[in-house]
């Protein structure tokens, strides 16, 4: 998933990281990902569990998280 030291944690301060990328991110929007769990931060939590998605546009490596942790792929949403 990444090759930093740090890992990303499910923190309330990284959810509203999060929600400024997947809130407007093209694949969490036309997926309606926020009605599957985990709903965000799937850099933490893991992908979504909607049955299948179509990916548009990743928005992971605009993420402040992404840079951060040093985070190497996009689409945690959909794939590890």
């Amino acid at each position: 998933m990444k090759t930093g030291e740090s890992v990303v944690e499910d923190t309330e301060e990284n959810r509203q990281v999060c929600m400024k990328y997947c809130g407007s991110c093209p694949s969490y929007r036309r997926n309606s990902l926020e009605k599957f769990q985990p709903d965000i931060l799937f850099c933490a939590r893991g992908t979504s569990s909607a049955p299948s998605q179509k990916e548009l546009n990743c928005f992971c490596p605009a993420c402040e998280l992404f840079d951060k942790h040093s985070l190497v792929i996009g689409h945690f949403c959909a794939k590890r």
